[in-house]
């Protein structure tokens, strides 16, 4: 007798999942993509505990908004999280590039405010 896998659930699934509140389908995302954002930050950045980083803020990112994701987007949950990732990459550059400058920052209760690179 062969046993059967449940195939697993599409990405687009997991971020209705997460849109309702399920941490294990931000889990298994991070499973699925974390290793490719991390190696997509870490090409921009060249420097490991920043593209750890981004891989924080783009789970975090996609967590808050994939609400907003399953309502407007028709495009795959890949695409959108390599952008998210190449997005906060770019701003640790400019943040190095242009130390002193005004950066978004997350204060206490998740607020954003900003502060000076």
């Amino acid at each position: 007798m062969t046993k059967h896998k449940t195939p697993p659930a599409p990405d687009r699934s997991l971020v209705k999942g997460m849109a309702n509140g399920d941490a294990e389908a931000l889990r298994e995302l991070v499973r699925r993509h974390g290793a490719t954002v991390y190696a997509l930050a870490y090409g921009i950045l060249v420097d490991g505990d920043d593209a750890e980083g981004v891989v924080g803020e783009t789970f975090d990112y996609a967590w808050r908004m994939a609400a907003r994701f399953i309502e407007r987007a028709s495009g795959s949950v890949f695409a959108w999280l390599t952008e998210i990732a190449r997005s906060r990459a770019r701003g640790v550059l400019l943040a190095r590039e242009w130390p002193g400058r005004l950066v978004p920052v997350r204060g206490r209760a998740g607020q954003r405010t900003m502060e000076v690179a």
